[in-house]
């Protein structure tokens, strides 16, 4: 058993999981010693509780600015846990002002990791402070500056279309232009929302366009592009492939399509386990259920608070 699982097994039995300053600065210590070690231990509990959010966020500043870049990413790592986990809305803007401050990172995979995480928050987690850092970034067209501007585009800061307009027009490699365009539908802008479902409606219903684009769709929530995923719902044909390679088989793409919208659309019939798959027996049934709803309620609320 290792020095760091010890001492968090007799701490977890005199303070029952929950730390204060003292036991979180300790803990932190231990485990980073294990990170410099490069042993990489399991995260421990008590870090990722909502009790323990403030103290640990508060304790992780310092690790967060270590020269190591393993170390600065599994604070990070924590950073997210830890503020996801958290119930208070000031602990958690703590947690996205770390993490903003370390899209800045100059090791890029460290300042992109930092960056996916930013998107696991609700929109209301990010403060002013937070929001004008990232309207630097963009300016500055700064490390993994597609990622940056969907950003952007989920917090619907408008003030940033003029800048973020000219990387959605012919001239820009694809994946820039391709975010711009969606990023700018996010916002609500007319032309760019047209523009990508010109483009979207070109495409052959089929695995490519249901993995690679509808994922862009949703994160759009552009009335739209989430009306054609309802449209692909409906259909009948067998244009999609099952996830199994060893026995491949035609399914109709609505199965995925089902999945992808669980999370965005108020009252939906269906959940999602941790996986992202829909909890259901019966997928033929579950499938049936959510056309069912669609025609239903065709007024439905899509909702805009995650990215």
């Amino acid at each position: 058993m290792s020095v760091l699982r010890k001492i968090v097994t007799i701490l977890a039995f005199v303070f029952p999981l929950s730390v204060y300053a003292q036991e979180a600065n300790e803990l932190l210590h231990l485990y980073f010693s294990e990170v410099r070690a490069e042993k990489y231990p399991a995260i421990p509990k008590q870090f990722t509780l909502a009790e323990n959010a403030k103290s640990v966020l508060g304790a992780l500043s310092v690790y967060i600015q270590d020269s190591l870049n393993t170390v600065r990413a599994k604070a990070y790592t924590i950073t997210q846990l830890t503020g996801n986990a958290a119930r208070q809305s000031q602990v958690r803007s703590r947690a996205v002002d770390q993490l903003i401050q370390a899209s800045k990172d100059n090791d890029s995979g460290n300042a992109g990791l930092a960056i996916s995480y930013l998107t696991t928050f609700r929109k209301d987690d990010f403060g002013e402070a937070s929001k004008d850092t990232l309207r630097n970034l963009i300016k500055r067209k700064s490390a993994h500056f597609d990622q940056l501007m969907k950003l952007a585009g989920f917090l619907e800061l408008k003030d940033l279309q003029e800048d973020i307009r000219p990387y959605s027009q012919k001239g820009n490699v694809t994946n820039i232009r391709w975010a711009a365009i969606v990023s700018l539908a996010r916002m609500g802008d007319p032309i760019a929302s047209a523009d990508m479902m010109r483009r979207v409606r070109k495409l052959p219903v089929g695995d490519d366009l249901i993995y690679k684009i509808f994922p862009d769709l949703i994160y759009s929530r552009h009335p739209d592009a989430i009306a054609y995923m309802v449209e692909v719902l409906h259909r009948q044909e067998s244009e999609c492939n099952t996830a199994d390679a060893e026995r491949p088989a035609a399914i109709p793409c609505g199965y995925r399509v089902m999945e992808q919208l669980a999370p965005v659309i108020q009252g939906y019939p269906l959940e999602l386990d941790e996986s992202g798959d829909v909890k259901t027996k019966d997928y033929e049934v579950a499938l049936q259920t959510v056309r069912e709803w669609f025609i239903k309620h065709k007024n439905y609320t899509i909702l805009r608070d995650r990215f």
